[in-house]
């Protein structure tokens, strides 16, 4: 299968766990705290770490240097969803998710040191598209006053970096020592920060236990069934990541706004009970307008 249709089942899944995301903190997590998402998303990763050692038994057999990297890899994913958690609780998915469309711009930067990549005057352009796309999102046109939406922006634009960091990292390993053994280590990185988590950081740890101790049976296949989206979403874009450059991958990622566009306007339109987006003409034209010109450089990178 061409690289390109398998990178693009990526956004769509994240796209799908975007919405889940905002639908679990706004119904079920008290206050929006986000501790207790977070130490699931991490501690998740622990089921499928025995069935990527069946697969490939050969995934314990890698150096202590790149066992460090690749599990730093792992945090540093989760110090993403961290920051995007976090991002959610200010604004709706159809503005937060779109500032992930950084990613390319560090991912470039990130590769052009740690993998040779160069950039051309046409990306330095569409970098430039990307990032004007991001300060059209980064106003809140609710109020007579336009607002400058600067914690969103910088939660987002630390979550971009990480996991720019964290793609470039991983095919810096992964070309050595193949997928698996990455995304396992990868994975084992996730549970420990999970683990760190849960031990020092009592806030969290007391969100986690309660959401466990009130869940329903609903939210917890819920809130399990978004967590497989994602590890599935995450090794969609490292795998593609081994058949193509990090750049063009990472490219493919500008669907996701759309994705997540489309998917806000039926919720809204067909089961506003689920998940409510601005549909105003106003707010319309903003994301609309801003996500088309972010499309539009993504596709020159």
């Amino acid at each position: 299968m061409n690289w390109f249709f398998i990178a693009l089942v990526a956004p769509l899944l994240y796209a799908i766990s975007n919405h889940t995301d905002k639908y679990l903190i706004s119904k079920y997590i008290h206050d929006n705290k986000v501790g207790a998402l977070i130490i699931f998303s991490a501690l998740f990763g622990v089921f499928a770490l025995p069935i990527i050692l069946i697969i490939n038994p050969l995934v314990l057999g890698v150096s202590l240097g790149q066992g460090i990297i690749l599990m730093i890899i792992g945090v540093l994913v989760v110090l993403s969803i961290l920051c995007y958690l976090y991002a959610l609780q200010f604004d709706e998915a159809t503005f937060v998710v779109p500032f992930y469309q950084m990613i390319p711009i560090f991912g470039f930067i990130l590769a052009y040191f740690i993998l040779g990549e160069t950039l051309t005057k046409t990306q330095i352009i569409a970098s430039l598209a990307i990032l004007l796309g991001a300060l059209i999102l980064s106003f809140d046109i609710e109020e007579k006053k336009i607002r400058f939406k600067k914690k969103v922006v910088l939660l987002m634009s630390v979550a971009s970096f990480f996991y720019a960091m964290s793609d470039v990292l991983f095919k810096f390993v992964a070309i050595e020592r193949g997928f698996w053994v990455s995304t396992f280590w990868t994975l084992v990185g996730k549970v420990l920060i999970g683990i760190i988590f849960l031990i020092f950081i009592s806030s969290y740890r007391s969100e986690f236990f309660l959401l466990i101790k009130e869940a329903k049976g609903k939210i917890l296949a819920l809130n399990s069934m978004n967590e497989t989206l994602t590890i599935v979403a995450d090794m969609t874009v490292q795998y593609a990541i081994l058949l193509a450059p990090v750049a063009l991958v990472l490219m493919v990622n500008g669907f996701q706004p759309l994705f997540v566009f489309v998917i806000g306007l039926g919720l809204t339109l067909f089961f506003p009970h689920i998940s409510q987006e601005k549909i105003q003409k106003k707010h319309l034209i903003q994301k609309i307008g801003a996500i088309l010109i972010m499309l539009i450089g993504s596709c020159f990178l």
